[in-house]
């Protein structure tokens, strides 16, 4: 008898009914099929199945070889390009998702939210820069003087002595 399948998660709520796509002249099943394809977040067999062909395998491959019905090639092309504008990840649009982020944390108070959301406003906007700096220092410490740590340093790091004070070291 076995363990009852889970219903599967849905992920997009699709349209009851297509209509005719007259600007790439579809039928309301090319249509469905394009919609499935390129939202329905399924594969071309499943999204042939669920538009209404009897025969989804076949109906799939000849929509989308290009020559059988370039309509629905272009169709699709145009909506994956619109999808694909839509959702880009850009500096403008993360900038703004950004400000917003800060905006509304600091609105409810959420100040660390905000703090963060406004350093990486500074990163993306290129006002600040986090450098690492890795010294690769063949030099025994335990024999050094301070002083000698101090002088070996300055020449590592390109410092005059005078220019940091006791408490840095």
């Amino acid at each position: 008898m076995g363990r009852p399948k889970k219903a599967p998660v849905q992920l997009v709520n699709a349209p009851s009914q297509f209509e005719k796509d007259k600007e790439f002249g579809l039928t309301e099943m090319q249509a469905g099929f394009v919609w499935f394809y390129t939202e329905g977040a399924c594969g071309q067999t499943e999204a042939a199945r669920r538009a209404g062909y009897e025969f989804p395998a076949v109906a799939a491959n000849k929509m989308l070889d290009g020559k059988t019905q370039p309509n629905v090639t272009k169709a699709i092309r145009i909506k994956q390009d619109e999808l694909a504008e839509k959702y880009a990840i850009t500096p403008q649009k993360t900038g703004t998702m950004l400000w917003k982020i800060t905006e509304n944390a600091f609105e409810s108070g959420q100040f660390n939210a905000a703090v963060s959301a406004i350093k990486e406003l500074n990163q993306l906007a290129g006002l600040s820069v986090n450098r690492s700096q890795t010294l690769n220092i063949n030099a025994n410490l335990d024999t050094m003087s301070k002083d000698e740590i101090k002088e070996r340093l300055s020449k590592l790091l390109g410092v005059d002595t005078a220019t940091y004070s006791n408490k840095d070291m």
